[in-house]
């Protein structure tokens, strides 16, 4: 019993140092070139920390200086789960294969995978709490619970696409068609805004003044944040708009700002109301027609209840995107950024079940 634990825990340091060691450099030369006569070596390295954490997302609880007021730090790039994703597949396959060349989970492989979850969220936890200043406390209690999460998702990935067809494999499968093609047209979206709004984009990056390490590093900053962008366009395009702070609303027929941050990727936020954007709402609509067109085809159409189970999933998926991809940024009047946790999801609920009962309706009595 003891050697799969070992081994286990054994991965979850290997994983831990193959995502910290890059980022801790990046960190490490951005500190070295800002030519900063106040900053310490200790305290780029307590950065390291919070940037491998962050790229978790795993959040923080701020004191805004000069007054200590409680802010958060919860607006995270939603790209950089990217890179422990990555180490945690790699270790989960390294797993399945040093213990049973198959994919279904057996006593060892189970005894890794817990061996691996305690050595991860250690790690977590001590990084957590050896990088605590006066004014950043990193949010330790959400280890468990984000390394929980990557390691479900890297099962996930390995095992349904390496079992036998099922209806579990193909409901995977139209969902990733379904979300990848709704987050695609949400990205082709935010890439138009950025080209009409190019200048502006540019204009921040001039006042910004970064130099040249220092813009690769916001340029790369970017790229990460881009998926938070394509949610935010995916729920402008389905008309329940996002905030850039508390107040305010940006939708395409109410625009409303206060502050908004010095990043270059808002310079795509359109600047006046565009109500003829409404007519993205079907998108939505056609997502559902779509979706009761596949479903028909699976066996889930044969289960009672099973076609209104996969809408629900969806908007499920929709959520934990929207809950990942939005937060607060520092505090005061940017507590909130993103689409709204409530009404994108259930506005998308009710789009798909328009077009899905389009649909149906259209197969009893439309014309044949």
């Amino acid at each position: 019993m003891a050697r799969p634990l070992i081994a286990g825990a054994s991965e979850g340091v290997r994983a831990a140092l193959s995502t910290f060691i890059p980022l801790a450099l990046i960190v490490l030369i951005a500190w070295a070139t800002a030519g900063s006569l106040s900053g310490a070596m200790s305290d780029a390295l307590r950065g390291s920390f919070w940037v491998w954490l962050g790229a978790h997302h795993l959040t923080f609880s701020l004191a805004l200086p000069p007054s200590g007021i409680p802010g958060a730090l919860s607006f995270l790039p939603l790209g950089a789960l990217i890179f422990p994703f990555i180490a945690f597949r790699g270790a989960m396959n390294r797993l399945h294969r040093q213990f049973d060349k198959s994919q279904s989970l057996n006593s060892k492989q189970r005894q890794g995978i817990i061996g691996f979850f305690l050595s991860y969220t250690v790690i977590m936890i001590a990084a957590s709490l050896g990088s605590r200043s006066v004014d950043v406390h990193p949010r330790w209690w959400w280890a468990p619970v984000i390394v929980l999460a990557l390691i479900a998702l890297a099962e996930f990935t390995i095992v349904i696409p390496s079992g036998n067809p099922s209806l579990l494999r193909d409901l995977t499968r139209i969902s990733g068609i379904v979300i990848g093609g709704l987050l695609g047209i949400g990205a082709l979206s935010y890439s138009i805004s950025l080209a009409i709004h190019f200048s502006v984009v540019r204009d921040l990056y001039a006042v910004l003044d970064a130099g040249i390490i220092g813009g690769f590093l916001l340029t790369l900053l970017a790229i990460l944040t881009l998926p938070n962008m394509a949610i935010s366009a995916l729920s402008y395009l389905l008309g329940s708009g996002f905030s850039i702070g508390s107040g305010s609303l940006v939708s395409p027929g109410f625009h409303q700002l206060n502050e908004i941050p010095a990043f270059p990727l808002l310079g795509a936020i359109p600047s006046q109301p565009h109500p003829i954007l409404y007519l993205g709402a079907l998108i939505g609509i056609a997502t559902g027609i779509f979706i009761m067109t596949i479903l028909k085809r699976t066996a889930l159409s044969e289960l009672r209840f099973g076609i209104l189970i996969f809408p629900l999933a969806l908007t499920a998926l929709i959520f934990a995107l929207t809950w990942l991809s939005n937060g607060s940024l520092l505090g005061g009047a940017l507590t909130h950024i993103g689409p709204s946790l409530w009404q994108f999801p259930l506005l998308f609920l009710v789009e798909i079940s328009l077009g899905m009962g389009a649909k149906v309706a259209y197969d009893k009595w439309g014309l044949k």
